[in-house]
């Protein structure tokens, strides 16, 4: 009886808590309750909302473990948290959760002090709700050896953290992780996000270690730098990555991975686009161990000395022994003559092209293949990107072939006796 009273108690404890939550008001020009967010946060209590009114806030963001949203009321374009070059410009430290809610904020030029990094945001042992947020410009110092600080956007450590809406821009660690650096067992997941213009030595994008999980939904990678592997992601021994309807554009890495390299971790990609990445190994994507399997995702016009879309290590001389495992499964590859090097498992469904925007062309009864533009001027009929001559019906110049299947049958005698009769 005494344990169910407790309960009791508890649960009133927090209806009340909830009924008693307060909208604190932050802003410039003593309109508001706060000038500054970090003032809002010391009164706030669990489930208090603060509102941020648009403006540049010069400070570190500190939820101090707190269950509480706090919100841009105009966006990330006119709410700023700026590092100044000088600090970090969020920390979540003391076990925040999914109740801690950020949202709506433009983090700038954050700089990570000390290890792990993290100039836009650290996150450790905690696991707050990043919504609709910019994390622009900011970057890691120099611990003074070989790889120096990670996660110039965000640093996680032991964490589980969700972002959504969020755009990580233009961010340079001097280490790992330009967009994102993950150690310590941490899982994160991404959705609607983007990664443009990211810069580290491995993981332009993002980087996994020490049995990290990343998941990415609907993301777009473009235009992220590494200058050794992994343009768009690295990902360690131990640690998974899993894409669903992500697009990887653009990215580049010097020695291996234009889009992704995978160093004994798990990858798995469902749908999506991997166009125009680069590197020396692997254009879009670099296997040297672990296992990687690919769905239905389209490869276009990537480029690498070996292996433009999927470069597979191994032993001895081709095919060789793999060193990775990889499967690859209703997939389309145009735009490269050496598109996949190295011992792969062919699932079935998969489609080699030659030029990206070739298709079949139709012209009197003729099947070319040929691009969209040449069969337009040559009079044809274009069926589209990645089409086949084997699997178009191209009629010929048959004044009788009513419906132009391509022979004269019952259905074209059907149309004559449907249309019999004087012509209009």
């Amino acid at each position: 009886m005494k344990v169910q009273m407790g309960c009791v108690a508890f649960g009133i404890a927090v209806v009340v808590s909830g009924l008693s939550a307060e909208v604190l008001t932050v802003g410039p020009g003593g309109k508001y309750q706060y000038e500054s967010i970090q003032q809002a946060i010391k009164d706030a209590v669990h489930f208090d909302q603060i509102l941020v009114a648009p403006g540049i806030y010069p400070e570190t963001v500190n939820p101090r473990g707190k269950r509480i949203t706090i919100e841009s009321t105009s966006g990330p374009e006119n709410t700023i948290i700026d590092g100044e070059g000088i600090r970090r410009g969020i920390m979540c430290v003391k076990g925040e959760t999914e109740h801690t809610i950020i949202d709506g904020f433009t983090v700038r030029d954050g700089l990570a002090p000390w290890n792990p990094g993290g100039g836009g945001m650290y996150i450790h042992n905690a696991s707050p709700a990043v919504l609709d947020c910019r994390f622009v410009s900011n970057s890691t110092g120099s611990r003074g050896y070989y790889y120096d600080m990670h996660g110039a956007g965000v640093a996680i450590s032991n964490g589980l953290p969700t972002f959504t809406g969020c755009t990580f821009l233009a961010n340079t660690a001097t280490g790992m992780g330009g967009g994102v650096y993950c150690e310590d067992n941490s899982v994160i997941a991404l959705t609607n996000c983007t990664f443009e213009a990211n810069q580290s030595q491995k993981g332009g994008g993002v980087y996994l270690s020490e049995s990290s999980m990343a998941h990415f939904t609907t993301c777009l990678f473009t235009n992220n730098g590494a200058s050794w592997y992994g343009g768009a992601l690295y990902v360690l021994d131990g640690c998974s990555a899993t894409f669903i309807d992500c697009n990887l554009l653009s990215n580049g890495a010097g020695m291996g991975g234009g889009g992704v390299y995978g160093q004994c971790g798990d990858i798995a990609i469902s749908g999506g686009t991997i166009e125009g990445n680069m590197s020396g190994l692997g254009g879009g994507i670099s296997m040297n161990c672990g296992s990687a399997l690919v769905d239905n995702v389209s490869f276009e016009n990537n480029e690498a000395d070996t292996g433009a879309d999927i470069r597979i290590a191994y032993e001895g001389p081709p095919p060789g022994t793999p060193l990775a495992d990889v499967s690859v499964a209703d997939s389309f590859f145009c735009g490269s003559e050496n598109s996949i090097d190295g011992p792969w498992s062919d699932l079935g469904g998969n489609t080699f092209y030659g030029a990206c925007d070739n298709g079949a062309c139709c012209s009197n009864g003729i099947c070319a293949i040929i691009d969209a533009k040449t069969c337009t001027l040559l009079g044809g009929d274009f069926r589209g990107m990645g089409t086949f001559c084997e699997t178009e019906n191209c009629p010929g110049d048959c004044p009788a072939d009513i419906d132009q299947s391509g022979f004269v049958g019952v259905d074209d005698m059907l149309q004559v006796i449907a249309d019999w009769g004087p012509c209009p």
